[in-house]
């Protein structure tokens, strides 16, 4: 068979140290009526497909197959992950082995933790939930353009269901599970073995889903025939390169953060530029992708205990909660002598050495532009009435070309707990689908993912 041409990252990454263990939560699939005995074989379409009538769906769509299916790790019989399949035309999904070459695809969301329902309810399935908990049919719904698969994974996951001791302890752990379980889809849409794959993400997915490709490559009989991978806003390393990476793009699209100075966009610029993260992923690549890890503070400080309040602003709303206070409780000379101060340090570049990093800050961008929005260029709108920001968060209206800023997800719950839903879907009893768990790597609760620490990333091409 032709092999993909695709590049990947593969991430090598170091452990972290575990919390304190505790007894994490155990759930298993359920067995509905008229559940084939043996293997699994094409016998299990008739099981898996979803026949009853879904609570406030009132309208026709797509024939769809929803259900758990084992990951076949040994000792582990209750690690299964949930799946919600949806054919393109009549009977696609259905064909016989050798019947079709059509594409398929699957879709997982990230977290870690977060169920693919997500997307299946809100984002690019067929079935849409609306603000007033009725459901649409979503005329873009990418089971218009092949048979699709939504999968909760890893096991524990949503509707996935795991042993207390099954949570997968990296990323590697993961993608055998994840293969585990095509095996077993496979033999029951027979089909899809040697139809072109096409995986895709969102978000944590951007880690998840460069192992499965890593996984693949290094199995001598896959059960799939690999075509692409796409990954979209995906997570690719460290929560702090993720978090400084993208600040230039931030100040470019709110440049009022900056006060709309041409200098100080320069200055952020050219550091982004000094610090790797101007990089371009584009297909092919020219050269090796860089080492995206930030180099550090010149002297050895940490970023967390030169810059500790601007590290508590990781968020939009959390920014603003400090704008409003700085507004209310400083001194119009205060904040002016702030103000002044910043000018002279950052608004005059003239007296700065160029083409190096700066020397208090290192590549630690965030916290340079949060420190520069709430010393220099706060309000960043041209009003002084402090009630104004205190009741209206300018980046938090609705907008009208993504209603899904206007729902809120957790609101699939309703929809998915209901005991009509859960049967129609075959879904499990043991369990209530939530939208996102803290998940436990290595079976502790509250351990991080060690896939994604003391990461170093290398380009490979096949």
């Amino acid at each position: 068979m032709l092999r993909p041409i695709i590049t990947f990252l593969a991430l090598a990454c170091g452990l972290v140290s575990a919390q304190r263990s505790q007894k994490l939560p155990s759930s298993f699939p359920h067995d509905y009526p008229g559940k084939p005995s043996g293997a699994f074989g094409p016998e299990w379409q008739k099981y898996f497909e979803v026949t009853d009538q879904l609570p406030n769906v009132t309208f026709p769509f797509a024939r769809n197959f929803a259900g758990n299916i084992p990951v076949d790790r040994p000792n582990h019989p209750n690690n299964t992950l949930f799946f919600w399949a949806f054919e393109k035309e009549n009977g696609s999904l259905t064909a016989n082995a050798g019947e079709s070459n059509e594409p398929w695809g699957l879709w997982l969301n990230g977290g870690p933790g977060s169920s693919s329902l997500i997307a299946a309810l809100f984002e690019n399935g067929l079935l849409q939930i609306q603000n007033d908990y009725t459901i649409a049919a979503n005329n873009w719904s990418w089971n218009q353009l092949a048979d699709y698969v939504w999968i909760d994974q890893p096991v524990g996951v949503g509707f996935s269901t795991v042993d207390s001791d099954g949570y997968v302890k990296d990323e590697d752990q993961m993608a055998t599970d994840f293969f585990g379980f095509l095996a077993n889809l496979v033999k029951v849409f027979p089909s899809l073995q040697n139809r072109p794959l096409y995986i895709t993400g969102e978000s944590y997915a951007g880690t998840y889903i460069p192992y499965l490709v890593k996984a693949y490559f290094g199995m001598t009989n896959p059960p799939v025939k690999l075509a692409k991978f796409v990954i979209g806003d995906g997570t690719l390393n460290t929560d702090a390169v993720g978090e400084n990476l993208p600040a230039l793009s931030v100040i470019e699209t709110y440049p009022q953060l900056i006060g709309y100075d041409p200098e100080v966009y320069g200055y952020f610029k050219e550091q982004s530029q000094l610090c790797g993260y101007d990089l371009n992923l584009t297909y092919p690549q020219n050269g090796h992708f860089p080492n995206l890890t930030p180099p550090g503070l010149p002297d050895g400080n940490s970023a967390d205990s030169r810059f500790s309040s601007s590290t508590r602003l990781r968020s939009k709303q959390a920014l603003l909660s400090e704008a409003k206070a700085r507004l209310s409780d400083e001194s119009e000379p205060a904040s002016k002598e702030k103000r002044d101060s910043w000018l002279q340090e950052k608004r005059d570049l003239s007296g700065r050495p160029n083409g190096t990093i700066d020397t208090f800050y290192g590549c630690f961008l965030w916290a340079e532009m949060m420190d520069y929005a709430l010393n220099f260029s706060l309000p960043w709108v041209n009003i002084s009435n402090v009630d104004l920001l205190q009741g209206l968060d300018l980046y938090d209206l609705p907008d009208g070309l993504d209603p899904e800023t206007v729902r809120s997800q957790s609101d699939a719950a309703f929809f998915l707990n209901d005991n009509r839903t859960r049967t129609a879907l075959h879904a499990p009893t043991s369990k209530n689908w939530v939208m996102s768990i803290r998940y436990p790597f290595g079976n502790v609760q509250g351990s991080a993912d060690p896939s994604k620490f003391a990461c170093q990333i290398s380009n490979l091409q096949f």
